[in-house]
């Protein structure tokens, strides 16, 4: 059974989380700097994932907002690169949720990437064991 990769995609940093093998848990992987995705690669094989989420920024209408060319960049790069199945997964919000449960702490933006894949995989992890 393989795992579920999700990526909150910055134009500086790369997000990562990754589901444990049951897909129930999701844990926060260190980012990876947006110039050597090519990490992305070795870590989906690393870790035998089947399924990647990449973030999708989207306003509070649900419109695309301008990242989101960005976004769809990225994935056609990781579909030519990577022959696994790929979900653009809405973010609103989760960049403002981590943020406000950390608070005012001294922990960087490096931290929160990762802390917003995790989120956007638990709420996905959450909808797939309905």
């Amino acid at each position: 059974m393989g795992r579920v990769l999700a990526i909150d995609y910055g134009e500086k940093r790369l997000g990562i989380a990754i589901s444990d093998e049951t897909k129930k848990i999701a844990f926060p992987k260190p980012y990876i700097a947006s110039s050597k995705r090519d990490g992305i690669i070795k870590l989906a094989k690393e870790f035998d994932v089947e399924k990647i989420l990449i973030g999708f920024p989207v306003n509070l209408k649900g419109e695309r907002t301008a990242a989101a060319q960005k976004v769809n960049s990225f994935k056609e790069w990781i579909e030519k690169n990577i022959k696994l199945s790929i979900e653009l997964i809405d973010e609103r919000y989760s960049t403002k949720e981590i943020q406000n449960e950390l608070g005012k702490s001294s922990r960087g933006r490096e931290l929160i990437d990762s802390l917003v894949a995790q989120r956007m995989l638990e709420r996905y992890l959450e909808k797939i064991k309905k």
